[in-house]
């Protein structure tokens, strides 16, 4: 179910704790200036009007109807004394009628979009000519507005005009002042109150910075560009007293402060929009509402805004706690990032005389395999010309055995030990026997020799070989000691910075532990000031209250023209103001 009431108080209460989001009405400026050209001085005032249009309709309210969006605009002195009200209407209608009946106390009405035609009747009637279009039109009026401003000047604490002021330098206070002149006669509690339309007005000036400075507010808030200072201002005049609040338990703001210190003053235009469209927006929806439930909803809104705000504070403590305890375990760390730092180094170097060492060992296993290289390229020569010697020592031994007179077999280094064996065996005891032993003796001799030296050249080539992979297997650990050299190197290089950070760490964590105590002490002071207070100012009659509450909705619907609207239409109103500017005479 939809909480209207409580949604206007969603409205009152963000605007007094926040003041924030009114940056954009400051850019209106320039618009305005174009939606509402010079004219001239507005006529006599009227009388102030104190009771607010109702308007009543046979019409289905769920049946579509046209809808008047009207905009006044007030051109005013830099004082805010009114020269000239001209206010535009923009009829939507909606039904795509042909003729629109409308009722307006403008005069000097001009079609600003279009070439529709209308004529005036009796009771300030006025019928379009639609043909199914939307109306735009503007004139004039000479009657009281419903809420009024004025601006005042004080330079350095006394009060001046603004005329007077252009090209002043010293300590200057802008104030602008809203009195709120709309309202009914509502019965509260039995008594006839003043239920004023709930107004918020928006104030927006651009300070030039090279004429303003060490600007502050009073009700609004600050942003600054680096060229100019914008200011924006949030004021809801009459709203204390339809309320009934106390103001020393809560104020609402019903006026905007600048001070500033200032060099050759001049200002530009101001502008300030009233519109009560907040609080009839909030109060869309509201028929058939519970006022009870709704009193209790507000209640037990207020006791979980109560107890989160207690949450808060704690948990704002807890952080304090938990700070203070990293701080001194950030001492801690800093001990072991300094012990991590030497560990580091000490790698580092042991990692570069690795690097080192492998780089030698590199370069004589380079060396041992170039050499082993070059005597394994012998090898065959070697083995060659041994081959061939003992091919002529067996060439010599068969052409003595066939000088004896000997048939044996001819000689080879595969078989002269088997067939000399076989020659003095048969031999006997014989010198021949003798003769061939001694042969077979220098053979095996040989043979021993030639046997040894196809070992040799074998483990010359298996040398060869291995210092080749030897050297392969140094020159992945000359990269790999590199490697660890370069990772030692960056990783000292890393700790290094986190040792030199180390300080920045304990001051960062100190101001997080100083941050959280301002935290903890700025949420207990709001909660002091600003909770307990809508507490204070909300939590007792709370019944009486909502009465309010309930009136001001109302009055807030009623007022939905300044001009004027015919009881078949829908309506909602706002007003600009536009200042002039104050500028130094040439």
């Amino acid at each position: 179910m939809k909480k209207p009431v409580v949604k206007i108080f969603s409205i009152i209460l963000c605007a007094v704790l926040a003041l924030g989001g009114m940056g954009g009405i400051v850019y209106a400026l320039g618009v305005s200036a174009e939606a509402a050209p010079a004219a001239d001085p507005a006529p006599a005032d009227s009388d102030v009007q104190t009771t607010a249009p109702k308007t009543t309709s046979s019409y289905d309210p769920d049946a579509e109807r046209n809808v008047k969006d009207e905009t006044v605009y007030v051109l005013a002195s830099a004082d805010g004394s009114v020269q000239k009200i001209i206010v535009s209407d923009w009829v939507k209608n909606a039904l795509g009628a042909d003729t629109i009946d409308d009722v307006t106390q403008l005069t000097g009405i001009e079609n600003v979009k279009g070439n529709e035609t209308y004529t005036l009747g009796g009771n300030n009637s006025c019928v379009w000519d639609a043909k199914g279009n939307d109306i735009y039109y503007q004139g004039n009026i000479d009657k009281e507005l419903p809420v009024s401003m004025a601006v005042s000047y004080t330079l350095d604490g006394q009060p001046i005009n603004p005329e007077a002021l252009a090209g002043k330098s010293g300590r200057i206070t802008i104030r602008f002042d809203y009195t709120n002149n709309q309202y009914e006669m509502v019965s509260i509690d039995g008594k006839q109150e003043k239920i004023y339309v709930p107004f918020a007005m928006l104030t927006g000036l651009l300070l030039d910075n090279d004429v303003f400075t060490n600007v502050s507010v009073t009700n609004g808030k600050l942003m600054n560009d680096g060229d100019r200072t914008v200011v924006a201002g949030l004021a809801f005049p009459g709203l204390q007293d339809s309320l009934g609040l106390n103001r020393d338990t809560l104020e609402l703001p019903d006026y905007v402060e600048i001070t500033a210190d200032v060099k050759d003053f001049a200002l530009e235009t101001t502008v300030t929009i009233a519109a009560n469209e907040l609080f009839s927006d909030a109060a869309s929806g509201a028929e058939g509402h519970d006022g009870l439930d709704e009193l209790n909803d507000l209640d037990g809104k207020l006791d979980e805004l109560t107890d989160a705000m207690a949450q808060l504070i704690d948990g704002s403590s807890q952080l304090y706690n938990g700070l203070c305890t990293l701080l001194d375990s950030s001492k801690e760390l800093v001990t072991g990032i300094d012990q991590l730092a030497a560990g580091a180094a000490q790698l580092k170097q042991g990692a570069g005389d690795l690097s080192t060492g492998a780089a030698q060992l590199q370069a004589g296993s380079a060396a041992l395999n170039q050499g082993l290289n070059q005597l394994a390229g012998n090898n065959d020569t070697l083995n060659g010309g041994a081959a061939q010697v003992f091919q002529t020592l067996l060439g010599t031994a068969n052409a003595q055995l066939q000088a004896a007179g000997i048939q044996a077999p001819e000689l080879t280094v595969e078989n002269y030990t088997q067939v000399l064996d076989g020659i003095i065996a048969a031999a006997g005891e014989s010198p021949a026997a003798q003769q061939i032993a001694a042969l077979k003796t220098s053979l095996d001799s040989y043979n021993g020799f030639y046997q040894g030296l196809q070992n040799y050249t074998a483990g010359v080539a298996q040398s060869a070989a291995g210092a080749g992979e030897l050297n392969q297997g140094i020159g992945t650990l000359k990269d790999g000691a590199d490697s660890l050299s370069a990772g030692a190197g960056q990783l000292y290089s890393g700790i290094l910075t986190m040792k030199n950070s180390a300080p920045a760490l304990i001051d960062g964590v100190t101001q997080l532990r100083d941050g959280a105590m301002e935290l903890t002490n700025g949420l207990k002071e709001f909660d002091e000031k600003g909770v307990q207070k809508l507490v204070d100012a909300f939590g007792g009659d709370l019944a009486g209250l909502m009465d309010r509450v309930d009136a001001l909705r109302d009055v807030s619907e009623h007022y939905n023209t300044f001009s004027g609207i015919s009881a078949d239409m829908d309506g909602q109103v706002k007003f600009i103001w536009r200042t002039d500017a104050v500028e130094a005479q040439d």
